[in-house]
């Protein structure tokens, strides 16, 4: 059983919980292991030195160390995965900004310095020369439970008139035994940026994983909860907030256009359901849409474009498996009235942080999207026609680091975050 928001609108009866358990975790073979298992092709050519040069560091790194045992379900549609590889016309170079802390995500300040959210739960700015602050003070301590997580700082798009900032995070259980709650933070940025002031909790809730929030053209905050430590909830239930992407308004009251309000029992602030772990998200600037990238357990991560309403299907279809290698519900991988990725990935790349690119300081890029990925420690450059992807490229796979979040900054220059101890910030410049 699933729940098909069509459907659902005429039953009575809902059942809102299923017991169907998803697997957790990401999966990769030992560097060895991998390098005697695959062997390098231009589907995996890195970006810097000779072909010989990029085959023997693309051969140690990334999403070549994911066995490719043969496993290969058949996409709904030839254009679903494996785009043509395609080099970039582009020519950059890669300075490193800063080395700091382990960070998870970032935004650009009106004045050109970053804002970004730490591991630790800590935020601190950076500015153009590389200086890191101190953190700022103000900032919620994040529980350090597994499952628990934050999200990268999102500014309000009246920033600039008002200053206000908000940010995802999970706290500590209020008492023992109980779970940890999800909140979502609102406050105002000193005019020193040296602090949060005015701080307040607008949404709240147990089990709540905030990993990306965004925030749509409309004003309202939309929350991308993850699933993939918390012991199996069911991202099919209408209550349980882990798999789910919620929506609420900027002063967390719930939008009366939300699409669950009239299921009794769902959860009000439920806009999309099915997802694992959602890692990457960011709004189509041509139609305000959200797209999204989500990990499954082993292989078969996604890039989704986000409909109210919509179901994702996670765990009732899957291009991937669960980490032992079993099928995820007998291997199904379509059924009717759950929604199709975009694109997916398999072998898995652990998709996280993603950005369209409307600058000009490469024209080249523009209209494509940039996936970060962890496990296949590369730069995804997507290249989009008519919603469908065309072309991959394959980016920074000669630095072999985990890739955290990725942002274009108001110079129109591609900001990487990487996801290592300690992180590093990269900015991708035109090599003139």
């Amino acid at each position: 059983m699933f729940i098909d928001l069509r459907a659902a609108r005429a039953m009575t009866g809902l059942a809102l919980a299923l017991s169907l358990t998803p697997g957790a975790g990401a999966w990769s073979q030992p560097a060895a292991a991998a390098a005697a298992a695959f062997a390098p092709g231009p589907d995996y050519a890195g970006v810097a030195g000779s072909a010989a040069e990029n085959a023997r560091i693309t051969g140690l790194c990334g999403a070549n160390r994911n066995a490719k045992d043969g496993y290969a379900p058949t996409p709904a549609r030839p254009d679903q995965t494996h785009a043509p590889q395609v080099k970039s016309k582009a020519p950059f170079k890669v300075e490193v900004l800063a080395t700091l802390d382990r960070s998870v995500g970032i935004a650009f300040l009106p004045d050109g310095k970053l804002l970004l959210s730490q591991r630790s739960g800590g935020l601190r700015t950076v500015d153009a020369k590389g200086q890191v602050s101190e953190p700022l003070a103000g900032t919620p301590a994040i529980a350090g439970v597994m499952g628990t997580s934050n999200t990268g700082p999102v500014l309000d798009r009246d920033f600039a008139r008002n200053r206000i900032v908000y940010y995802g995070y999970t706290a500590a259980p209020p008492a023992k035994g109980e779970p940890f709650v999800g909140k979502i933070l609102k406050a105002r940025l000193s005019a020193d940026e040296r602090s949060l002031e005015d701080a307040k909790t607008i949404y709240e809730a147990p089990w709540l994983t905030p990993r990306r929030l965004v925030q749509a053209k409309d004003g309202t905050l939309l929350i991308a909860s993850g699933e993939v430590a918390s012991g199996g909830p069911n991202p099919q239930s209408m209550t349980d907030p882990r798999g789910k992407i919620l929506r609420i308004a900027a002063d967390g009251s719930i939008p009366k256009d939300n699409p669950y309000l009239k299921i009794a029992g769902a959860n009000p602030a439920l806009y999309a359901v099915g997802f694992r772990d959602i890692q990457g998200a960011d709004l189509d600037p041509a139609t305000g849409e959200l797209w999204v990238a989500e990990n499954e357990p082993m292989g078969g991560d996604e890039l989704n474009r986000i409909k109210s309403g919509g179901n994702y299907g996670f765990p009732l279809i899957s291009y991937g498996r669960q980490n032992s290698g079993a099928l995820i519900n007998d291997g199904k991988t379509a059924q009717a009235g759950l929604e199709q990725p975009v694109y997916y990935w398999t072998p898995s790349i652990a998709p996280s942080g993603m950005a369209f690119y409307t600058g000009k300081a490469f024209p080249a890029w523009k209209g494509d999207v940039f996936v970060g990925a962890m496990s296949g420690q590369q730069l995804v450059r997507l290249e989009l026609k008519g919603g469908r992807v065309v072309g991959e490229e394959k980016l920074l796979m000669d630095r072999c680091k985990r890739t955290k979040d990725v942002r274009q900054g108001p110079d129109g220059l591609v900001y990487v975050l990487t996801d290592e101890s300690p992180s590093e910030i990269l900015r991708l410049a035109p090599a003139r």
